[in-house]
């Protein structure tokens, strides 16, 4: 018990020590996300369930404040409500954000995502068929949302806005929106 007691001590204190970010540290975060994706504007779709994976690295400008920048491959798109057929659109996506510490461990995020299309097509259970032609090479959007750094791992939840249009043509005025829940771990650079 005194062993268990003594590592659950060292622990917490080697946690709050890795929580208190200097000004100049840097951070590499490998993270998972379950995302939610979807189109604005429409109501005959719901949420196509991806993962997205990739990376993220900070810089702490100060002890409450750091700027991030990342690359993850995200899986996006949206599914016929009351049809078999799904959009798979699938992006990398490039997040920059800016984060505010508010509390140990808390950050709120807000930031600006360019996005590249990888593919893009419609499936159902018998086939699929790509839809490169009809779908935007590029997408742009606002992400924000808040984190939580339990020592090294941190939980991060993200809602993100289009601002561009997901498809070419005026009979689609749709914008990819996405809710994004993922675990990484805090890897010290510097």
């Amino acid at each position: 018990m005194k062993k268990f007691l003594l590592m659950a001590i060292v622990m917490m204190v080697s946690t709050s020590t890795f929580a208190q970010r200097e000004t100049g540290a840097i951070t590499l975060q490998p993270r998972l996300s379950i995302v939610a994706a979807d189109f604005n504007n429409t109501s005959d779709t719901e949420a196509r369930v991806g993962l997205a994976a990739g990376a993220e690295a900070e810089y702490y400008v100060s002890p409450s404040f750091g700027l991030s920048a990342g690359l993850f491959y995200a899986q996006e798109g949206a599914e016929l409500k009351d049809l078999d057929i799904t959009w798979k659109l699938d992006y990398l996506n490039v997040p920059i954000m800016a984060n505010f510490y508010v509390w140990k461990g808390l950050a709120l995020k807000a930031g600006l995502q360019p996005g590249f299309k990888v593919s893009s097509s419609m499936s159902s259970s018998k086939s699929s068929v790509k839809i490169d032609e009809g779908v935007n090479t590029f997408d742009l959007s606002v992400p924000f949302g808040l984190s939580y750094d339990f020592g090294r791992v941190c939980v991060d939840a993200r809602y993100t806005l289009g601002l561009t249009k997901t498809f070419k043509g005026k009979e689609f005025d749709s914008k990819n929106i996405t809710f994004q829940l993922g675990v990484g771990y805090k890897f010290s650079l510097k």
